[in-house]
């Protein structure tokens, strides 16, 4: 899957950032910000939701956590051996078995550099306009 966008992901996360968008929008337009200024606001929390979000999505592909998930699991098998499912697996099988089941971060990558362009460009539109 190395190398596709996932449509589904970039669409889910363009829905996602324009609703937060939408809501920053509603909230400053009721203070009386002018829409230029809403508009930026809102472009710019999503921009930065959905590239925290996918940023923290890409460290944990690349295994960043894997350990600390692996003991937090070792441990609680340990101390509740009813929730341990047949052999105990290793800290290799562990990350190989994360790897296979991980998604792509690009489709919220994308999304949130869109959001960021736009951002930019209300910002541009907001310094004409103020």
């Amino acid at each position: 899957m190395r190398g596709k966008i996932p449509k589904g992901d970039l669409l889910a996360s363009l829905v996602l950032g324009a609703a937060v968008a939408v809501a920053v929008c509603v909230l400053n337009v009721s203070r009386d910000y002018g829409w230029a200024r809403s508009v930026c606001d809102g472009a710019f929390v999503a921009a930065v939701l959905l590239l925290g979000m996918g940023g923290l999505k890409l460290a944990r592909n690349k295994g960043t956590f894997d350990v600390a998930g692996y003991g937090l699991k070792y441990v609680i098998e340990l101390a509740l051996p009813i929730l341990r499912h047949g052999e105990q697996e290793d800290l290799y099988q562990y990350r190989e078995r994360k790897a296979q089941e991980r998604k792509s971060s690009t489709g919220m990558l994308l999304a949130g550099g869109a959001f960021l362009i736009a951002a930019f460009v209300a910002l541009g539109v907001y310094e004409i306009v103020a």
